[in-house]
Protein backbone atom coordinates (compact mmCIF):
# COMPACT_ATOMS: atom_id res chain seq x y z
CA UNK A 1 0.00 0.00 0.00
CA UNK A 2 1.46 3.40 -0.91
CA UNK A 3 2.70 5.65 1.90
CA UNK A 4 0.97 8.77 0.57
CA UNK A 5 -2.71 9.14 1.37
CA UNK A 6 -4.42 10.26 -1.84
CA UNK A 7 -8.11 10.80 -2.53
CA UNK A 8 -7.93 7.75 -4.82
CA UNK A 9 -6.66 5.58 -1.96
CA UNK A 10 -9.37 6.88 0.37
CA UNK A 11 -11.97 6.14 -2.33
CA UNK A 12 -10.60 2.61 -2.70
CA UNK A 13 -10.89 2.03 1.06
CA UNK A 14 -14.44 3.39 0.90
CA UNK A 15 -15.23 0.88 -1.87
CA UNK A 16 -13.71 -2.00 0.11
CA UNK A 17 -15.74 -1.05 3.19
CA UNK A 18 -18.97 -0.83 1.18
CA UNK A 19 -18.52 -4.20 -0.53
CA UNK A 20 -17.53 -5.89 2.74
CA UNK A 21 -20.52 -4.35 4.48
CA UNK A 22 -23.00 -5.38 1.75
CA UNK A 23 -21.47 -8.14 -0.32
CA UNK A 24 -23.31 -8.64 -3.61
CA UNK A 25 -25.29 -5.41 -3.22
CA UNK A 26 -23.41 -2.95 -5.44
CA UNK A 27 -22.78 -3.10 -9.17
CA UNK A 28 -19.84 -1.45 -10.92
CA UNK A 29 -22.18 1.20 -12.36
CA UNK A 30 -23.63 1.98 -8.92
CA UNK A 31 -20.15 2.45 -7.45
CA UNK A 32 -19.25 4.80 -10.31
CA UNK A 33 -22.45 6.81 -9.72
CA UNK A 34 -22.00 6.97 -5.95
CA UNK A 35 -18.50 8.43 -6.29
CA UNK A 36 -19.32 10.54 -9.35
CA UNK A 37 -16.53 8.83 -11.30
CA UNK A 38 -16.38 7.16 -14.69
CA UNK A 39 -16.61 3.40 -15.07
CA UNK A 40 -12.95 3.14 -16.26
CA UNK A 41 -11.86 5.07 -13.13
CA UNK A 42 -13.61 2.77 -10.67
CA UNK A 43 -12.39 -0.27 -12.61
CA UNK A 44 -8.85 1.02 -12.07
CA UNK A 45 -9.78 1.28 -8.38
CA UNK A 46 -10.90 -2.36 -8.43
CA UNK A 47 -7.56 -3.35 -9.98
CA UNK A 48 -5.67 -1.42 -7.27
CA UNK A 49 -7.77 -3.12 -4.59
CA UNK A 50 -6.87 -6.52 -6.02
CA UNK A 51 -3.18 -5.46 -6.01
CA UNK A 52 -3.53 -4.93 -2.24
CA UNK A 53 -4.30 -8.65 -1.96
CA UNK A 54 -8.08 -8.30 -1.65
CA UNK A 55 -10.08 -10.71 -3.82
CA UNK A 56 -12.66 -8.26 -5.18
CA UNK A 57 -14.66 -9.73 -8.03
CA UNK A 58 -17.95 -9.32 -9.88
CA UNK A 59 -20.60 -12.04 -10.20
CA UNK A 60 -23.83 -11.38 -12.10
CA UNK A 61 -22.76 -7.72 -12.29
CA UNK A 62 -22.55 -7.42 -8.47
CA UNK A 63 -19.36 -6.94 -6.44
CA UNK A 64 -18.16 -9.44 -3.83
CA UNK A 65 -15.25 -9.85 -1.41
CA UNK A 66 -15.65 -13.42 -0.24
CA UNK A 67 -12.26 -14.01 1.38
CA UNK A 68 -11.64 -12.56 4.83
CA UNK A 69 -9.16 -9.66 4.83
CA UNK A 70 -6.08 -10.54 6.94
CA UNK A 71 -5.81 -8.61 10.21
CA UNK A 72 -2.49 -7.01 9.20
CA UNK A 73 -3.98 -5.59 5.98
CA UNK A 74 -7.20 -4.51 7.75
CA UNK A 75 -5.01 -2.68 10.27
CA UNK A 76 -3.32 -0.76 7.42
CA UNK A 77 -6.64 0.13 5.81
CA UNK A 78 -8.13 1.50 9.04
CA UNK A 79 -5.01 3.41 10.07
CA UNK A 80 -4.67 4.90 6.59
CA UNK A 81 -8.30 6.03 6.56
CA UNK A 82 -7.84 7.60 10.00
CA UNK A 83 -4.64 9.31 8.76
CA UNK A 84 -2.57 7.54 11.40
CA UNK A 85 0.78 5.79 11.07
CA UNK A 86 -0.15 2.77 8.96
CA UNK A 87 2.78 0.73 10.33
CA UNK A 88 1.49 0.87 13.93
CA UNK A 89 -0.68 -2.12 14.70
CA UNK A 90 -4.04 -1.88 16.45
CA UNK A 91 -3.30 -4.59 18.99
CA UNK A 92 -6.92 -5.48 19.70
CA UNK A 93 -8.06 -5.42 16.07
CA UNK A 94 -8.57 -9.17 15.97
CA UNK A 95 -10.94 -8.91 18.95
CA UNK A 96 -12.74 -5.93 17.40
CA UNK A 97 -13.13 -7.87 14.13
CA UNK A 98 -14.72 -10.80 15.98
CA UNK A 99 -17.40 -8.43 17.27
CA UNK A 100 -18.07 -6.37 14.12
CA UNK A 101 -17.11 -9.08 11.58
CA UNK A 102 -17.40 -7.83 7.95
CA UNK A 103 -18.66 -4.45 9.20
CA UNK A 104 -15.35 -3.60 10.95
CA UNK A 105 -13.84 -1.43 8.22
CA UNK A 106 -17.23 0.07 7.35
CA UNK A 107 -17.84 1.15 10.95
CA UNK A 108 -14.50 2.96 11.16
CA UNK A 109 -15.12 4.62 7.79
CA UNK A 110 -18.65 5.71 8.70
CA UNK A 111 -17.60 7.04 12.11
CA UNK A 112 -14.96 9.21 10.41
CA UNK A 113 -17.60 10.47 7.98
CA UNK A 114 -19.98 11.23 10.86
CA UNK A 115 -17.23 13.21 12.60
CA UNK A 116 -16.56 15.22 9.44
CA UNK A 117 -20.24 15.75 8.66
CA UNK A 118 -21.21 16.39 12.33
CA UNK A 119 -24.05 13.87 12.22
CA UNK A 120 -25.52 11.97 15.17
CA UNK A 121 -24.56 8.35 15.87
CA UNK A 122 -26.77 6.04 17.97
CA UNK A 123 -25.54 2.84 19.62
CA UNK A 124 -25.91 0.60 22.67
CA UNK A 125 -23.14 0.88 25.25
CA UNK A 126 -22.81 -0.91 28.60
CA UNK A 127 -25.72 -2.21 30.66
CA UNK A 128 -27.91 -0.66 33.34
CA UNK A 129 -28.65 -2.22 36.75
CA UNK A 130 -31.25 -4.46 35.10
CA UNK A 131 -28.74 -5.89 32.63
CA UNK A 132 -30.21 -4.01 29.66
CA UNK A 133 -27.98 -2.19 27.17
CA UNK A 134 -28.32 1.60 27.34
CA UNK A 135 -28.81 3.40 24.04
CA UNK A 136 -26.55 6.41 23.55
CA UNK A 137 -27.22 9.32 21.21
CA UNK A 138 -23.83 10.84 20.47
CA UNK A 139 -22.39 13.77 18.57
CA UNK A 140 -19.00 12.39 17.44
CA UNK A 141 -15.86 14.45 18.01
CA UNK A 142 -12.94 12.15 17.21
CA UNK A 143 -10.85 9.08 17.93
CA UNK A 144 -8.16 8.65 20.53
CA UNK A 145 -5.74 5.80 19.98
CA UNK A 146 -4.57 3.91 23.06
CA UNK A 147 -1.92 1.23 23.36
CA UNK A 148 -4.39 -1.53 22.58
CA UNK A 149 -7.50 -0.06 20.98
CA UNK A 150 -9.47 3.05 20.03
CA UNK A 151 -11.46 5.40 22.20
CA UNK A 152 -14.36 7.10 20.43
CA UNK A 153 -15.02 10.58 21.85
CA UNK A 154 -18.37 12.34 21.68
CA UNK A 155 -21.07 14.42 23.37
CA UNK A 156 -24.11 12.57 24.67
CA UNK A 157 -27.54 14.08 23.95
CA UNK A 158 -25.92 17.12 22.30
CA UNK A 159 -24.86 18.35 25.75
CA UNK A 160 -21.48 20.12 26.00
CA UNK A 161 -21.23 19.04 29.64
CA UNK A 162 -21.53 15.37 28.71
CA UNK A 163 -18.17 14.56 27.16
CA UNK A 164 -17.92 10.78 27.00
CA UNK A 165 -15.25 8.28 25.99
CA UNK A 166 -16.30 4.92 24.50
CA UNK A 167 -14.14 1.86 23.91
CA UNK A 168 -14.83 0.95 20.29
CA UNK A 169 -15.14 -2.78 21.04
CA UNK A 170 -17.90 -2.18 23.62
CA UNK A 171 -20.19 -0.45 21.13
CA UNK A 172 -23.18 -2.51 19.97
CA UNK A 173 -25.97 -2.10 17.39
CA UNK A 174 -24.55 1.09 15.90
CA UNK A 175 -26.76 3.27 13.67
CA UNK A 176 -25.47 6.15 11.55
CA UNK A 177 -28.06 8.88 11.10
CA UNK A 178 -28.22 11.85 8.74
CA UNK A 179 -29.22 14.23 11.54
CA UNK A 180 -26.82 17.13 11.95
CA UNK A 181 -25.94 18.18 15.48
CA UNK A 182 -27.57 21.35 16.80
CA UNK A 183 -24.27 22.45 18.35
CA UNK A 184 -22.79 25.11 16.09
CA UNK A 185 -19.23 25.03 17.39
CA UNK A 186 -17.96 21.68 18.58
CA UNK A 187 -14.96 21.53 20.90
CA UNK A 188 -11.77 19.99 19.54
CA UNK A 189 -9.93 16.90 20.76
CA UNK A 190 -7.17 19.20 21.98
CA UNK A 191 -9.63 21.07 24.19
CA UNK A 192 -10.82 17.78 25.69
CA UNK A 193 -7.37 16.41 26.41
CA UNK A 194 -5.05 19.39 26.97
CA UNK A 195 -4.91 19.01 30.80
CA UNK A 196 -5.66 15.29 31.02
CA UNK A 197 -3.35 12.40 31.69
CA UNK A 198 -4.01 10.32 28.61
CA UNK A 199 -7.76 9.99 28.10
CA UNK A 200 -8.68 10.40 31.75
CA UNK A 201 -10.76 13.48 32.54
CA UNK A 202 -11.16 13.24 36.32
CA UNK A 203 -9.59 15.60 38.85
CA UNK A 204 -8.80 19.29 39.21
CA UNK A 205 -5.96 20.93 37.27
CA UNK A 206 -2.98 21.43 39.64
CA UNK A 207 0.75 22.13 39.41
CA UNK A 208 2.56 18.81 39.69
CA UNK A 209 6.28 18.47 40.45
CA UNK A 210 7.92 15.03 40.47
CA UNK A 211 11.56 14.22 41.15
CA UNK A 212 12.94 11.20 39.27
CA UNK A 213 16.12 9.28 39.95
CA UNK A 214 19.11 10.45 37.85
CA UNK A 215 19.15 7.07 36.12
CA UNK A 216 15.70 7.69 34.59
CA UNK A 217 17.26 9.53 31.64
CA UNK A 218 14.63 8.27 29.18
CA UNK A 219 12.13 10.60 30.92
CA UNK A 220 13.85 13.48 29.12
CA UNK A 221 12.88 12.12 25.69
CA UNK A 222 9.21 11.41 26.44
CA UNK A 223 6.28 13.79 26.01
CA UNK A 224 3.57 12.83 28.48
CA UNK A 225 1.57 16.08 28.34
CA UNK A 226 1.98 19.18 26.17
CA UNK A 227 2.80 21.66 28.94
CA UNK A 228 5.45 19.54 30.70
CA UNK A 229 8.89 20.85 31.67
CA UNK A 230 11.92 18.64 32.29
CA UNK A 231 14.90 19.89 34.31
CA UNK A 232 18.10 18.00 35.15
CA UNK A 233 19.69 18.88 38.50
CA UNK A 234 22.18 17.39 40.94
CA UNK A 235 19.23 15.98 42.91
CA UNK A 236 17.74 14.21 39.93
CA UNK A 237 15.36 14.90 37.03
CA UNK A 238 12.42 17.21 37.74
CA UNK A 239 9.15 16.74 35.89
CA UNK A 240 6.78 19.73 36.06
CA UNK A 241 3.31 20.04 34.51
CA UNK A 242 -0.22 21.34 34.98
CA UNK A 243 -2.63 18.43 34.79
CA UNK A 244 -5.74 16.75 36.18
CA UNK A 245 -4.71 14.36 38.94
CA UNK A 246 -6.74 11.20 38.29
CA UNK A 247 -6.49 7.74 39.85
CA UNK A 248 -4.73 6.63 36.67
CA UNK A 249 -2.07 9.31 37.12
CA UNK A 250 -1.53 8.28 40.75
CA UNK A 251 -1.14 4.66 39.60
CA UNK A 252 1.45 5.80 37.05
CA UNK A 253 3.43 7.59 39.78
CA UNK A 254 3.26 4.54 42.06
CA UNK A 255 4.49 2.35 39.21
CA UNK A 256 7.89 4.07 39.38
CA UNK A 257 8.40 2.91 42.96
CA UNK A 258 11.28 4.64 44.74
CA UNK A 259 12.58 6.09 41.45
CA UNK A 260 9.94 8.84 41.63
CA UNK A 261 9.06 11.18 44.53
CA UNK A 262 6.17 13.64 44.62
CA UNK A 263 7.33 17.16 45.46
CA UNK A 264 4.06 19.01 44.78
CA UNK A 265 1.18 19.18 45.48
CA UNK A 266 0.82 18.01 49.08
CA UNK A 267 -2.53 16.39 48.27
CA UNK A 268 -0.89 14.14 45.64
CA UNK A 269 1.95 13.31 48.03
CA UNK A 270 -0.57 12.28 50.69
CA UNK A 271 -2.55 10.18 48.22
CA UNK A 272 0.58 8.29 47.14
CA UNK A 273 1.63 7.71 50.76
CA UNK A 274 -1.85 6.53 51.72
CA UNK A 275 -2.14 4.07 48.83
CA UNK A 276 1.42 2.78 49.40
CA UNK A 277 0.56 2.18 53.08
CA UNK A 278 -2.62 0.32 52.09
CA UNK A 279 -0.60 -1.89 49.74
CA UNK A 280 1.90 -2.70 52.52
CA UNK A 281 -0.98 -3.43 54.92
CA UNK A 282 -2.25 -6.03 52.49
CA UNK A 283 1.01 -7.98 52.87
CA UNK A 284 1.36 -7.85 56.68
CA UNK A 285 1.83 -11.26 58.22
CA UNK A 286 1.92 -12.98 54.81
Amino acid sequence: MPNEISKELIRQIDIISMVLDKSGHYSEDEIADLFSESLPTVRRDFAKIREMGIALHSTKRCLFIEQKIPTKLLNKLINTYLALNDTEAIKNLQGISKIFKDHTLSYFVQIVKSINQKTIIEFDYEKDSYGTFVQRRVTPIGFFKTNRSFIFVGLEDEDLDKVRFYLIEKIRDIKFTNRKTKIRTLPTMYEFLKDSWGIYQAGEVVNVVLLFDKKCTHIKNRIFINNQEIEETDEGIYFKAKLKVSNEFISWVLGWGKKCRVVEPVSLKNDVKRIAAEILENYKGK
